[in-house]
């Protein structure tokens, strides 16, 4: 008997070693029509959603009608493409270990799975949310053309409604299918739903932010970062960047907070952390919000250079910390830089962050070669002549490219630039200000306070006046507190 138990528990041990070892796919394609590729292509998304996919694997095709893909290794899974026609169609299926799949499609890429209840499943899911969509352009044309606010009313609650229906859909699929693939997916995509009740602060009056901060804090609830999986759905991306553009506070506490955050949640899943992060590099260095650089370094200092990015070899590294290098001098909330430069008339040597000594100086590289200077300069000059120099700003002016002076005092004549005006050049060519003032294009512009602490950085001039007035508030919100 007890033989007989022991060689039961061993078969049931050998089945559940065998299910586990399931690695790899069958994918057998028939093409209704016949086409006239010779190779067919499976694909598969990296963070990224269309245009950008990676191919996978590639197929024959047998009698022009159907094609079989086959692969005993294990792979990542997730949401896959069938490419065909010169790549020029495709249509999209789960795919996963384990998993052997039987599609037919027609010329147009509609795919029906013969084989593969998961897949099965996704493409009745699919024809809903098909016509939901349907629905919601028709209502979204009709908002767009209403000629009255009752009209536009209306259209815009069908369109919210049929949005909630989408959830809902979603939902009863997860709800039905706890913990498969499709599952996995539909949570990633849902978004919180906003509290109708009101909510009030202490003092009575209503907190008109609280939808937002619900919003922002419950946005992340049903992504799984533990499950690699979802870097090949191609919603991470998107994910992210809605994130961190809409709801995150552009500033460097702000910013470095929530991204020690995500990453802290991502760091079970290697490819998920991997794909965060080198999206966080990317971001943080070539945002044009002001500011957003100084978590660039910070990224740098506490990931880049503390060995988190393990994929990456020294050279590559090493040219993270180069940019990182050329940013940190001038970030928001550090003292400007001290840079030796030449006056333009005497050519004595004048040190930048001395020049001036006013509540606000205004630095400009610009070049007199620069298009997109000679778009700027004549705006800030006449909003110097008008409002800047009455809210005591100085403007110290550094010209990249001088050509002896005249056409510097050229250019300055024809945009009517103040006298007051402090001009700076780089007479010997250091060019310091490159790497000091990360000035490598123009024009670049910094505001100063009076104590030289950086507070605007790389900004358009209609950004001048904002930033000072901020900054002004801000400073005397400080001192009254």
């Amino acid at each position: 008997m007890k033989q007989i138990l022991l060689g039961t528990l061993m078969g049931m041990f050998a089945l559940n070693s065998f299910a586990q070892k399931q690695y790899g796919y069958q994918v057998e394609v028939t093409f209704k029509q016949p086409i006239k590729d010779k190779k067919v292509y499976l694909a598969h998304y990296f963070g990224k959603g269309l245009p950008t996919i990676y191919k996978l694997d590639s197929a024959t095709v047998q009698n022009g009608t159907k094609a079989v893909f086959q692969k005993k290794d294990s792979i990542l899974g997730g949401l896959h493409l069938i490419m065909f026609e010169n790549n020029s169609r495709f249509f999209h299926f789960l795919l996963d270990n384990g998993y052997s799949v039987k599609v037919e499609t027609d010329t147009f890429g509609k795919a029906h799975f013969i084989e593969n209840q998961i897949n099965k499943d996704f493409e009745e899911e699919e024809n809903k949310l098909i016509v939901l969509q349907k629905q919601k352009d028709e209502w979204r044309k009709k908002y767009d053309n209403a000629k009255s606010k009752s009209e536009k009313s209306k259209a815009e609650k069908q369109y919210q409604s049929l949005l909630q229906a989408e959830k809902d859909l979603r939902r009863a699929y997860v709800a039905s299918h706890p913990g498969n693939l499709l599952s996995l997916i539909f949570n990633a995509m849902d978004a919180p739903d906003i509290p109708k009740k009101k909510h009030y602060l202490k003092n009575g009056k209503e907190d008109t932010l609280y939808n937002a901060r619900y919003y922002k804090e419950h946005y992340w609830d049903k992504f799984d970062f533990t499950d690699n999986r979802l870097v090949k759905t191609g919603l991470l991306d998107s994910k992210l960047n809605d994130y961190f553009s809409n709801m995150v506070y552009p500033i460097p506490d702000s910013v470095n907070y929530e991204m020690d955050n995500i990453l802290k949640k991502a760091e079970p899943a290697k490819e998920i952390y991997k794909y965060i992060l080198h999206w966080l590099g990317n971001w943080t260095v070539n945002n044009k919000m002001m500011g957003v650089d100084g978590s660039f370094v910070y990224l740098v200092e506490n990931y880049y250079g503390k060995g988190k990015a393990y994929w990456l070899d020294s050279a590559a590294i090493a040219k993270y910390q180069d940019r990182a290098a050329q940013i940190a001098p001038n970030v928001l909330g550090n003292k400007a830089p001290k840079l030796t430069l030449q006056d333009l008339n005497t050519l004595k040597d004048v040190e930048l962050t001395t020049a001036t000594n006013s509540p606000y100086t205004l630095i400009i590289f610009w070049s007199i070669e620069c298009g997109h200077c000679k778009e700027e300069m004549p705006k800030i000059s006449e909003m110097y002549n008008k409002e800047l120099k009455k809210m005591g700003v100085e403007v110290i002016s550094v010209p990249v490219t001088v050509d002896g002076g005249d056409d510097i005092r050229k250019a300055y004549n024809d945009w009517k630039v103040s006298s007051d005006w402090v001009t700076l050049v780089d007479a010997h060519n250091k060019r310091d200000y490159l790497h000091l003032y990360d000035a490598y294009s123009t024009p670049v512009i910094y505001v100063l306070d009076k104590d030289k602490v950086i507070v605007g950085k790389k900004l358009a001039s209609s950004s001048i006046i904002p930033i000072i007035e901020y900054d002004m508030k801000h400073k005397k919100s400080k001192n009254f507190n």
